[in-house]
């Protein structure tokens, strides 16, 4: 019997949502995790579920630190992916993009942005483009991995293409002056070679019950009847196809809820046995009953009176340093994690794996802005063919240098000599000077030789 509910959830798309959840905790830091409760931290006896047991877990928890090193790891990725701007090669009919690219005032720089965040906690994200009648532009719009609940490939000319995506999406309608929000499902299906749109909505006040179509349209390019593909790609950390990838962040955010674990139970031993504890012996009964009758007073200025053969000291537990070396072990291996996100593979090689992987020198980090870029480029495209200016390039490409490169006086003194002898042509001096900033790289390498060749002279004062 064919399943026609269109709230229907893949079931690789309900075992990944849990770990996202989890891994979205960890980057949101100390608040989100504590939060949660016994979720994240074991509660120290499950069985008790007096108030007494609560408070107990409850101190446990707040004395708990949270270092949020994923959070801050996966920051400081993307600081390095935008270190310089991503460039943005398109018709000019499509320049509005670089400040509206959804519609919504959000431009195609942040936009990248907020996509590559999400692939790097995530491995999945999602990019439609769909058109704006009102403003006669094409718009990207993108789709976190929660709300991609369903997809379906089909083999067409030797390739596999997309033919079903549902998207959930959730509007916000004015109930006076506040809202409620509704879930929606958008349909992106490829029906007899020809691309459709279906938005399915329940008639029930809450959102909930049977959701049936409540419109459809066939988007088209301009000059064009129909789609013949879906203008919907996926983002992936490995590559941009529907499977899902195995998000980036995954270890380093187990091992960091490892740490907090360790610093729970090395907090809660240093809170018990942290302070020294006074005791007395040697006392019978009636100097016992004095000095609780009269009080203690512990300090050099407050001498004891003590019967014959008495004894006053203090007990100090013996260091536990497990928990604390089982922090610094998982703190030492976060930071290898971090590093190896954005580290190039340096392992010994044959010369000719060398060879090969030279210009190619690969990390986590670079293989997720390529992906990301690649995905913008293609929704570049699928805009230009809404406005039917197709004839130019649309390209995006997001920085992969990650660490500035430093020039000195004679590495330029060499590139340029080698230029002037005929050793190396013009644009590739041009590509090396903008790979260590010293020509823009935003700039067109042919603009920029075209300047140099054409400038006014220089003359010089005598």
């Amino acid at each position: 019997m064919a399943n026609n509910d269109i709230t229907f959830v893949r079931p690789e798309q309900k075992a990944a949502c849990a770990l996202w959840k989890k891994i979205r905790d960890v980057c949101k830091g100390a608040e989100a995790i504590k939060s949660k409760g016994g979720e994240y931290l074991p509660l120290l006896d499950p069985g008790d579920r007096s108030a007494k047991a609560k408070q107990r877990n409850q101190d446990y928890r707040d004395r708990a630190v949270f270092y949020p090193i994923t959070g801050n790891t996966k920051i400081g990725l993307l600081g390095m992916a935008y270190r310089k701007d991503p460039t943005m090669t398109a018709p000019v009919k499509l320049e509005y993009l670089k400040t509206n690219s959804d519609g919504g005032g959000v431009s195609i720089y942040q936009l990248s942005q907020l996509v590559l965040e999400d692939i790097l906690e995530t491995a999945r994200h999602g990019l439609y483009v769909d058109y704006a009648k009102e403003s006669d532009q094409a718009i990207i719009l993108r789709y976190m991995p929660e709300n991609i609940i369903n997809w379906r490939t089909e083999r067409i000319n030797g390739r596999n293409q997309l033919v079903l995506v549902v998207l959930r999406e959730v509007i916000e309608e004015k109930d006076g002056y506040g809202f409620r929000e509704l879930v929606q499902y958008r349909e992106l299906a490829l029906i007899n070679g020809r691309f459709v749109c279906r938005v399915w909505r329940s008639k029930a006040e809450n959102g909930g019950g049977v959701f049936t179509v409540d419109a459809e349209y066939n988007p088209k390019p301009k000059g064009k009847d129909f789609w013949d593909e879906i203008p919907f790609t996926f983002v992936g950390a490995q590559n941009n196809d529907e499977t899902i990838d195995d998000p980036p962040l995954a270890t380093l955010a187990e091992i960091n809820l490892g740490h907090y674990r360790n610093s729970a139970d090395y907090e809660d031993s240093v809170w018990f046995c942290g302070q020294v504890q006074p005791y007395m012996s040697g006392l019978d009964k009636d100097w016992r009953d004095f000095l609780q009758k009269s009080g203690v007073k512990v300090g050099s200025r407050n001498p004891l009176l003590l019967p014959e053969n008495g004894v006053f000291g203090y007990a100090q537990a013996q260091p536990n340093m497990l928990a604390k070396e089982a922090m610094d072990s998982k703190r030492d291996y976060m930071v290898q994690l971090g590093a190896r996100l954005i580290e190039q593979n340096s392992a010994t090689k044959t010369a000719t794996q060398a060879s090969g992987e030279q210009s190619a020198a690969t990390s986590v980090l670079s293989i997720c802005v390529s992906n990301v870029s690649e995905a913008f480029s293609k929704a570049l495209a699928w805009c230009t063919k809404y406005l039917g200016v197709t004839d130019e390039k649309a390209d995006y490409t997001i920085n992969q240098e990650f660490i500035a490169r430093v020039a000195d006086s004679g590495m330029v003194a060499v590139l340029v000599s080698a230029w002037q002898s005929g050793a190396i042509r013009d644009s590739d001096l041009v590509r090396v000077l903008q790979k260590l900033d010293i020509i823009d790289p935003a700039d067109s390498v042919d603009e920029v030789i075209d300047a140099l060749r054409n400038a006014n002279p220089t003359l010089l004062d005598k």
